[in-house]
């Protein structure tokens, strides 16, 4: 069994969050859906039941939200292990509501979404690196991730194999 939200949290440094919105403000998905950031870690903070929202679903896994956040909160990392433990619970969406593109980049490079080209430009002038940090920066480590999504059937429930 993987950790508890309250781990999580922990691991995350969720609780220093300041709920200053920074990462809901940034966030890329939260303009095309329902996802706010500084909800979910609010939530978890409050011992509500964050595995079985939808919106744990709508984060594409950029990691704005948590090269932004003012007090170094893992909001990105914090996700992922919330949606592990969702999985372990067994609550996931049904893959007619995750789209095609981001299964495939998730698949390719460990990241739900592809930068833009003026999103890498900008990065690259405020000091960041090009690319956000994601799996496909070590092969072997996105080959462990491919493998884990193939034992999970994603690409295959989600029309891509």
């Amino acid at each position: 069994m993987g950790k508890s939200v309250k781990e999580i949290l922990i691991d995350g440094n969720g609780y220093a969050c300041i709920q200053c919105g920074r990462c809901t403000g940034s966030c890329p998905s939260g303009r095309e859906c329902s996802l706010r950031t500084r909800k979910l870690i609010h939530m978890a903070r409050m011992g509500m039941d964050v595995i079985k929202t939808e919106e744990l679903w709508d984060c594409t896994t950029c990691f704005t939200c948590q090269e932004r956040c003012p007090k170094e909160v893992k909001t990105t990392d914090m996700i992922i292990e919330l949606r592990n433990l969702a999985v372990e619970e067994g609550y996931f969406p049904t893959m007619s509501d995750v789209p095609k593109i981001i299964i495939k980049s998730l698949y390719d490079t460990g990241a739900g979404q592809p930068l833009s080209p003026e999103v890498s430009k900008i990065r690259a002038i405020i000091g960041l690196k090009k690319e956000a940090y994601d799996v496909s920066t070590n092969a072997e480590t996105l080959k462990k991730f491919q493998r884990l999504l193939d034992g999970l059937e994603i690409t295959k429930k989600g029309g891509l194999r």
